[in-house]
């Protein structure tokens, strides 16, 4: 069930709102709604960035009630000009509980720069107003459903268990919203839309996490597909399907009571990507369900090494590129992590190939839970990228930038008389 709610403004209004100069910006510019929150949203960096600002619900709320109610219309304010502009949005249902956890819109800002954004909301009015989708979220193929699949314009990841991502290229010049297309076309035809790039084998694919524990390396259970015509075992991940967009696609991945001799351990992770973004950011979980005395689990995160490798080790980031094939060219693919929480290691084997990893700091025992975040980002010579690992490289930099959301304001509309009527 996707148990996301997009919210967004009237296209009607918005060449009308957006050209309006001066002090109008600063009045109530929405008469049908009741209430508006304001925020600030501001970039510390010391570089341009672009990207989703997330407003906390429940911080947001500490001042504006209900927020963001049944339907919302965001504005960006231009302090210096006072021109209002409306911008898409979205608010997603996060944790399943019916209540929506965060609120999103697009920014840019300059380094150091601070903008305004009102955000009116009612609780009476109830609308959706679609702006096109620049992401896709999709829970498929087959009849057991064993593939959750995520996208961008820019790149398309699945994931089928294994807690690892699988990549489907896009072809030079190729953007847009079809990762199920390149994946049902069989690698050895080209149709020009992209294809599926990346191997995994029994590996840990791209950002695979896996337990360790005595030097023995475990690996989640994956699906098994339709096409093998065997049976499915009874511990396998299942997945949700958070987000669809249009900004922002987030995945699921649980597996519940994943037995290892007589420990059990429960693995969650959710995998998202935003509008623009050829990254994913992954947050995870491993919580101990029953352990037997003194066993603890080294967790790390992985990427499966490739033939010919380059390996581009650097702070916060590990990077390999090579080709898999004489067909495809070269593939990259990375991790990016915060270094307080992982630490690079020596390399995992596993049956098919040796993997590059990072293993986290605290380890998963009596004493509780492991839950942290990596993002992870792949790239191919075929979608027009001429050095993969340079382009990897240069992604730390938005992985790493940082939106902060503040300021909140709460405000009445001065017309109740207005409210729920035709717009004045």
């Amino acid at each position: 069930m996707i148990a996301s709610r997009v919210v967004l403004t009237l296209i009607a209004g918005a060449g009308i709102l957006a050209a309006q100069p001066g002090p109008a910006a600063t009045g109530w510019l929405m008469p049908n709604f009741a209430f508006r929150l304001s925020v600030a949203v501001s970039n510390p960096g010391k570089d341009a960035v672009r990207g989703l600002a997330t407003v906390s619900v429940n911080q947001a709320r500490e001042v504006a009630p209900e927020f963001p109610g049944r339907c919302a219309i965001a504005i960006s304010i231009d302090e210096n000009t006072h021109a209002a502009t409306p911008i898409a949005s979205q608010s997603d249902d996060v944790d399943g509980d019916g209540i929506v956890d965060q609120f999103e819109f697009p920014v840019s800002l300059a380094a150091g720069e601070r903008r305004r954004v009102d955000i009116y909301y009612s609780t009476t009015l109830n609308d959706v107003i679609w702006w096109p989708k620049r992401v896709q979220a999709k829970h498929s193929y087959g009849y057991n459903r064993q593939v959750a699949a995520f996208e961008s314009e820019l790149i398309g990841y699945r994931t089928y268990g294994g807690f690892f991502l699988d990549v489907q290229g896009r072809a030079a010049g190729n953007f847009g919203l079809d990762n199920d297309l390149a994946a049902y076309v069989p690698p050895r035809l080209d149709v020009g839309i992209g294809r599926d790039v990346f191997h995994i084998g029994d590996t840990l694919g791209l950002g695979g996490i896996y337990l360790r524990r005595l030097d023995k390396v475990y690996q989640p259970p994956m699906n098994v597909p339709d096409y093998a015509h065997k049976p499915s075992p009874e511990m396998v991940p299942h997945y949700r399907i958070v987000a669809d967009g249009p900004l922002r696609a987030i995945v699921e991945s649980t597996l519940d009571d994943w037995a290892i001799g007589n420990d059990v351990i429960r693995l969650k992770a959710q995998y998202s990507i935003d509008a623009g973004e050829a990254f994913v950011r992954c947050r995870f979980q491993a919580i101990p369900i029953r352990l037997e005395q003194d066993h603890e689990y080294e967790l790390g995160v992985g990427i499966r090494d490739l033939p010919a490798e380059s390996f581009l080790p650097a702070s916060g980031q590990m990077i390999v590129t090579g080709r898999q094939n004489r067909r495809d060219g070269v593939i990259g693919l990375a991790v990016y992590f915060d270094e307080a929480q992982f630490s690079l290691a020596p390399q995992v084997a596993t049956a098919e190939s040796t993997n590059r990893v990072i293993v986290d700091r605290l380890k998963v025992g009596p004493q509780g839970a492991v839950r942290g975040e990596y993002a992870a980002a792949a790239a191919w010579s075929g979608s027009g990228i001429q050095n993969p690992g340079e382009y990897l490289a240069n992604l730390s930099k938005p992985v790493a930038a940082r939106i902060d959301v503040g300021g909140f304001s709460f405000a009445h509309t001065p017309h109740p008389e207005k409210v729920d009527a035709e717009a004045q």
